[in-house]
């Protein structure tokens, strides 16, 4: 019987790491995905800190919890979810300055460090492959509307949103926002609070 102490056979996974002391980083299409891009995907790109020749430890953690080693980076945990462990992504600097930089989120209720999307975006430009190039404008377009959206709810607290008018759109964003972001769309109706 697979050892699982969690609910999600990720979730058991990610534990498992830990219990280890393997340090990891989700980056890629998912650790996008988490921060707003409009993005699929059927895999976790974690970034783990390990010498890829140790690999044999996360091979050793999956299948003791029920997985499938499909290659030697790439794993099926026990529910189908696709784990492809990266030791060397493209285009990033040294594991330790990553983490530093990256944020604390969550998958499957267990804490983990997410990459930035300006790294996300790093990265997939330093791959050069066609299907990371495709998605780069979507990652770009993204980032500005995380950067607007950050930078406008900063001023709205600042200003008291009580005291603050602004032409809104469907969506709920001021419409300046919007069009900072690139967004396009109609300005939508005037709102007062």
């Amino acid at each position: 019987m697979p050892v699982q102490s969690h609910d999600s056979p990720l979730g058991a996974f990610l534990e498992a790491l830990e219990e280890e002391e393997i340090k990891c980083i989700l980056i890629g299409a998912m650790a996008a995905i988490e921060q707003g891009a409009p993005l699929m995907t059927v895999n976790y790109d974690l970034w783990v800190n390990l010498p890829e020749r140790q690999y044999v430890r996360l091979l050793s953690i999956v299948q003791r919890q029920g997985g499938t080693v499909r290659a030697r980076t790439l794993y099926e945990l026990s529910d189908g979810t696709q784990v492809n462990a990266i030791f060397q992504p493209d285009g990033l600097r040294a594991f330790d300055v990553e983490w530093k930089y990256s944020r604390w989120g969550e998958l499957e209720n267990v804490p983990v460090k997410i990459l930035p999307l300006s790294r996300v975006i790093a990265s997939k430009r330093a791959a050069n492959r066609d299907k990371d190039l495709a998605v780069l404008p979507i990652l770009k377009r993204t980032l500005r509307l995380v950067k607007v959206i950050g930078s406008t709810t900063r001023l709205f607290a600042r200003a008291g949103r009580h005291n603050a008018r602004s032409r809104t759109s469907e969506r709920g964003l001021p419409f300046a926002t919007r069009k900072q972001a690139g967004v396009v769309g109609s300005p939508g109706p005037r709102e007062e609070e």
